[in-house]
């Protein structure tokens, strides 16, 4: 009997170490690349305000925070947000992401962070465009073969 909870003590011993162990991928590098594709279609469908495209990174429950302070919740609620901003807003910016961080928890989730800068396009006054740092956290999941963004958080950085 003593063998036994001997035995279940070091199962219990072992799933807590592996837990706190960092998930690694299937196929790393393919799944990292393909996580830096995704953070490159998100700068480019920005640059050329393709709010479809855009939403078609994301998953149908994604949530969006962006750096106004808007909650955005679903794919549908997201890409309505993109179609509607009007051109002398944030459309009319210009991102430039700067630096992707990855962090497996699991083989088929990720958190990104991407810092990134945006110049807001002239003012309707004629007055230069203002280039703003942020950074981004995105929580991904795979779906299949695709990743995909299923939580994400804009966030400006002080200046």
């Amino acid at each position: 009997m003593r063998s036994i909870g001997k035995w279940a003590g070091l199962a219990v011993c072992a799933a807590t170490l592996c837990a706190a162990m960092p998930a690694r991928a299937q196929n790393p590098a393919k799944d990292e690349r393909a996580i830096r594709r995704v953070a490159e279609y998100w700068q480019q469908d920005w640059n050329h305000h393709k709010a479809q495209a855009l939403a078609d990174l994301l998953t149908e429950d994604a949530d969006y925070g962006n750096f106004q302070g808007y909650w955005l919740r679903g794919r549908k609620q997201i890409e309505d947000w993109f179609t509607g901003l009007p051109s002398a807003s944030p459309s009319a910016s210009h991102r430039t992401n700067q630096e992707v961080s990855l962090r497996f928890l699991q083989p088929d989730i990720v958190v990104v962070h991407i810092t990134w800068s945006m110049s807001a396009g002239a003012s309707s006054h004629g007055a230069a465009a203002r280039t703003r740092p942020g950074i981004s956290t995105w929580v991904m999941v795979k779906q299949g073969s695709q990743w995909r963004i299923r939580d994400a958080q804009d966030t400006l950085s002080p200046q």
